[in-house]
């Protein structure tokens, strides 16, 4: 997989500040670079009764990681289903008046 730029937006634009990052059930790994700002990547599970995605994952993931300007990490998500849905990842801008600017690849497994 190329190289993705995504840039969001300050969080009191109300739009654009985040970004869906759901994967299909099962483990996927990532290369993250953040070129500007910080942003925030969420990991819920999905609670029936309550009707939202805000379990701690199942799959005992970091419900929430912040990464800086300069930071490059590689993070592993293995997302699971939980009360019939799929697990809900979202970066998100960590700032409310700066944008901020990261790429990222996911990582091919070789055998």
């Amino acid at each position: 997989m190329e190289e993705k730029t995504v840039t969001l937006h300050p969080v009191l634009a109300l739009h654009g500040y985040a970004i869906d990052f759901s994967q299909a059930p099962g483990k996927s790994t990532y290369r993250f670079c953040v070129k500007l700002g910080e942003i925030e990547i969420h990991h819920h599970s999905y609670d029936g009764i309550v009707g939202l995605w805000c379990l701690p994952p199942e799959s005992g993931d970091e419900e929430v990681k912040v990464l800086h300007t300069g930071d490059e990490a590689e993070i592993t998500f293995d997302s699971r289903v939980h009360d019939f849905e799929p697990d809900y990842i979202e970066i998100a801008n960590h700032h409310y008046g700066k944008r901020a600017v990261f790429s990222y690849s996911k990582v091919e497994k070789t055998a």
